[in-house]
């Protein structure tokens, strides 16, 4: 039966994307929702009108329509999408009462909250807590997941977001770097510095470029700094002295208190995202997720090496 399932079932990604598209009428809302960009949105509806050999929307200079074969689709994937979540919510109510699920980022948990779990699991011994330390969970009732740790506006649909703090953006460096290169000269003195990037795969991510304009520097830095599509290895990096990087204050708080970093500039830029604690609007906030709740709002208020 599963086989035959997974033979005859769309696949399941461009399901989920086309029931946003469809609800929105409109693919950059739809990529808005589902943390994506339009081209995603798009590539997925087409993937899904290849395997199923029929168009489903139909484009007009004033938006989209649905056909009627993508009428009949929609109807039923959101019947399909909302029995699950039901049904999943349903055998979350059913767990044990110390039971908790809490979703973050790998960065975010790498550098900041497993630093501080110990003092949570001290206080609260007998909350069985399950981190889910992946890409970001878009439906959290569905997934079974109590609380979550977000980065950005702080607007997501069908969730209640607490901000936990703000942001401000650094370069940091390791001693070592500056022990053989010198002080840096403000932020044009960073023009001739090895400069550690992150390839653009998030709207919330400050480049250089970015950060340099802030503070009115326009000017090309005379060196190619290396180039890293993973934040957690660019940070490493930095940390044996490769170069100078770009690091948000609450990630590299840490590791300037332990002095394995240090901000080679005073300048900071402000950063207009921040850091949100989230759980699903709908669901009633167990005891355990409460405990939690207000330990993380209290635990982000401390400086770092409380």
């Amino acid at each position: 039966m599963a086989v035959a399932l997974r033979r005859t079932l769309p696949p399941t990604n461009s399901l989920v994307v086309f029931e946003a598209a469809a609800r929105h009428m409109n693919f950059t809302r739809a990529a808005e929702e589902l943390s994506v960009t339009q081209s995603a949105v798009s590539r997925q509806v087409q993937l899904l009108e290849d395997f199923l050999g029929t168009t489903l929307f139909q484009r007009h200079a004033r938006g989209l329509q649905l056909t009627r074969e993508g009428e009949r689709l929609h109807r039923a994937v959101s019947m399909g999408l909302e029995h699950i979540a039901n049904v999943a919510a349903d055998i979350r109510r059913h767990r044990g009462p110390a039971e908790l699920t809490v979703a973050t980022s790998v960065t975010f948990a790498s550098y900041w909250l497993m630093a501080r779990m110990a003092k949570f699991r001290a206080a609260h011994p007998e909350v069985e807590l399950r981190i889910v330390a992946s890409s970001p969970v878009y439906d959290l009732a569905a997934a079974g997941i109590d609380l979550a740790v977000r980065y950005g506006s702080g607007e997501w649909p069908a969730v209640d977001a607490v901000r936990l703090f703000d942001n401000e953006i650094w370069p940091v460096c390791a001693p070592q770097y500056l022990k053989n290169r010198g002080p840096v000269r403000g932020v044009a003195g960073l023009l001739s510095e090895t400069l550690l990037h992150l390839s653009k795969f998030d709207r919330n991510w400050v480049t250089w470029e970015n950060f340099l304009q802030a503070f009115g520097v326009r000017d090309q830095p005379t060196q190619r700094g290396e180039v890293f599509d993973n934040y957690m290895v660019l940070i490493q990096a930095t940390l044996s002295g490769q170069g100078i990087a770009l690091c948000g204050r609450r990630l590299a708080e840490d590791f300037i208190a332990q002095g394995d970093l240090v901000r080679p500039i005073d300048e900071a830029m402000k950063s207009d995202r921040g850091f949100y604690l989230v759980r699903p609007r709908e669901a009633t906030m167990s005891h355990s997720a409460r405990l939690f709740h207000d330990w993380l709002l209290d635990e982000a208020k401390r400086p770092a090496g409380d």
